[in-house]
């Protein structure tokens, strides 16, 4: 410790600042017993003033949903001195619940019964039982709760599967993926599902796909509509699939009985992918292939191939080449 500090330190235990320091906290000290004073002053009067008091519903009509948003709290105007806003500002309270069917004596229920007017009047005796006794109600907004329901249909609506799959080299889907069920019925207001086309799943990601997997899915949700199956089985066949080739002869469509087409080469290479269960199965006459007489361009000595039909169980089909060169001979009148 220098000898500059020592001194600083010594001049706070001075008598002047002994005196100041006293000074400030008799001055704080009086200060905070004003505010106190005050503030108890300001309890002890009374008050209207406004608080929001949250509330639920329950006991809805069996056989219809609500289709219009309700409030989530009531705004009440009430009356009460500063303690017990206060005490009623630091409490917890429960919601108020709001039987739906009590308070519209079952109504709802009715068919043909769909809107309802209640009047949050109704509510000041059961509002005031679950505040202070010491604090009175003399207002409630919205002065009036406007219930809409719709009734409940059914409807058979289509699954839609959502994946994101990854296979493992040199395999592959094998097929539809096969939805059980592929619809379900559902439950809802008319207005919502006839805007519904399909139901959405969950989606499925699968890394390294190397056979055939089956999985349960649920649904994404959808706002207003109940799901009578809560799953649906998936099943995706994969297969192993190689690369195969096949020289396929070209075909030729509207040409004159007057002319004959010779062709340059006169078949095509085919190549394509197949699953190794069905590579046996495949035959170039599966394949079609076609050049169109009508569409040639005589200025050029080349014309288009027309890729018509593959087998279904076939991908990634490709051929070469796209176009091939043509010479147009006229038939003789002996040739047939």
């Amino acid at each position: 410790m220098t000898l500059s500090d020592f001194h600083k330190i010594k001049g706070v235990f001075d008598k002047e600042n002994i005196k100041a320091n006293k000074k400030l906290v008799t001055y704080m000290f009086f200060v905070v017993l004003a505010t106190i004073f005050w503030f108890l002053n300001a309890l002890s009067k009374e008050y209207t003033t406004t608080v929001n008091y949250p509330v639920t519903y329950s006991d809805f009509p069996s056989k219809k949903i609500l289709s219009n948003e309700l409030p989530s709290k009531l705004k009440l105007t009430v009356r009460a001195y500063g303690f017990d806003l206060l005490r009623y500002k630091l409490s917890f309270f429960q919601s108020l619940n709001f039987p739906v069917n009590e308070y519209t004596n079952n109504k709802m229920e009715k068919e043909g019964e769909n809107n309802f007017l209640f009047s949050t009047d109704r509510m000041t005796s059961q509002v005031a039982a679950q505040l202070s006794s010491a604090i009175s109600v003399t207002r409630i907004s919205p002065d009036t709760i406007n219930f809409q329901f719709s009734p409940l249909v059914e409807k058979k609506i289509p699954v839609h599967f959502n994946s994101k799959l990854k296979f493992e080299p040199q395999f592959r889907l094998g097929g539809d993926v096969i939805l059980k069920p592929d619809s379900i019925w559902v439950i809802g207001a008319h207005s919502i599902i006839d805007s519904v086309k399909q139901i959405e799943t969950e989606i499925l990601e699968l890394k390294k796909l190397n056979e055939t997997k089956k999985k349960k899915l649920g649904f994404q949700k959808i706002e207003g509509l109940e799901f009578v199956q809560k799953k649906v089985e998936v099943q995706l066949p994969v297969e192993r699939f190689t690369e195969a080739q096949k020289q396929v002869s070209l075909k030729v469509i509207n040409l004159p009985d007057s002319v004959f087409l010779r062709l340059f080469p006169h078949e095509i290479k085919m190549s394509y992918l197949v699953g190794l269960k069905d590579y046996e199965t495949i035959a170039a006459e599966q394949f079609e292939l076609e050049i169109d007489y009508g569409t040639i361009d005589r200025t050029t000595n080349k014309v288009s191939v027309n890729h018509k039909s593959s087998p279904l169980n076939v991908s990634n089909v490709s051929f070469y080449p796209k176009e091939v060169v043509y010479l147009i001979e006229k038939r003789s009148s002996g040739n047939e």
